[in-house]
């Protein structure tokens, strides 16, 4: 059947009496409703082709394996065996980190003052954190990741702003979330590490909760009393002290001027100018000669020093043997002979 109008045709399709009466198409609706209801209640969905259910796993029971790549918060990483951070405070995370939740501070050697490649404070606000993972990307040690928990629910909102001692995760908790990634970033990362901790001393570079636990790399250097306790009792030799690097030979000569210049008297005489002899430490280095002590003139005899200044500013006896000053002469030459 045709209708026709000003504006054109209308056609009107007979469809025949309707099969339903009155409320059974409404009754078709809620048998679908129905079946669907208690069909969900009885059934996991378990594949992709499962198109009814109402739970994939009895949550908190049963868990789903995330993924290794799966991120939520990020976690600092520190060595298990000695506890030493894989931060060093570069502030590349920081710098890059979108909502800018990430600060951070350098640690400082106490008794120079210079930067140290090791983080004194560490502090993500995880209230503010969008979980977008570019710190760990940008990281270059390797020192930051993306962790896998995500139940940190809490009504302390003061909680969710995290230190380094809340951040910090042994590297095996990490390689046992995301062993792949690991893998791939473990021989650099622990090669850096090592770089880093010969610059670090004491408990800098250390996790909080490593410090007490952690086995030093070195003993610690014990007192000068506890290493040497009979070096007092040693008797005073001035001679061992001045010439502690000297031959026996210069040794004896310098004893025979030494007891020449006192009167024939024996070893225990003042030491020569220009020479410290502590009765106290009779191992000390010998002081380099005063400004008193006559300077070095040039020879008469064309040798490099005269017998005045032989043996470091002792002056020399006027009443040597001449086979001695005729000794020093030839080993004077003997001496220019090698060096020409």
């Amino acid at each position: 059947m045709t209708v026709e109008f000003a504006r054109g045709t209308s056609y009107v399709v007979d469809r025949g009496k309707p099969k339903t009466r009155a409320g059974q198409g409404m009754l078709a609706g809620l048998d679908v409703v129905i079946r669907h209801f208690f069909g969900a209640f009885g059934k996991k969905v378990e594949t992709q082709a499962d198109t009814s259910g109402v739970f994939t796993v009895q949550y908190p029971e049963e868990r789903l394996e995330l993924p290794q790549a799966f991120r939520n918060f990020p976690i600092l990483l520190y060595d298990d065996a000695t506890g030493h951070e894989l931060c060093t405070s570069c502030f590349q995370c920081e710098r890059i980190c979108p909502p800018q939740v990430i600060h951070m501070s350098q640690a400082t050697d106490p008794a120079t003052g210079k930067a140290i490649p090791a983080v004194k404070e560490f502090v993500i606000e995880y209230d503010a954190c969008m979980s977008c993972g570019l710190c760990a990307e940008v990281c270059p040690f390797d020192a930051i990741k993306m962790d896998h928990e995500f139940e940190l629910a809490t009504s302390d909102h003061l909680s969710m702003t995290v230190d380094k001692a809340g951040l910090d995760r042994p590297i095996s908790y990490y390689q046992a979330i995301a062993p792949r990634f690991w893998e791939e970033a473990k021989d650099s990362a622990l090669k850096k590490l090592q770089g880093n901790m010969k610059r670090r001393s004491g408990n800098i570079g250390i996790t909080p909760s490593f410090i007490g636990k952690a086995k030093k790399a070195a003993p610690a250097a014990r007192p000068a009393s506890a290493t040497a306790p009979a070096a007092a009792a040693k008797p005073t030799t001035p001679v061992a002290a001045v010439g502690k690097n000297m031959s026996e030979e210069k040794l004896a000569r310098l004893a025979a001027i030494r007891a020449a210049n006192a009167g024939g008297a024996p070893a225990a005489v003042a030491a020569p100018v220009g020479v410290a002899a502590d009765a106290e430490d009779n191992d000390a280095e010998a002081v380099a000669p005063v400004s008193a002590a006559p300077a070095r003139t040039a020879p008469s005899d064309g040798l490099p020093f005269n017998a005045d200044n032989i043996l470091g500013g002792v002056p020399a006896n006027t009443a040597m043997v001449e086979d001695k000053v005729e000794r020093l002469k030839s080993i004077r030459s003997g001496n220019l002979a090698k060096g020409e």
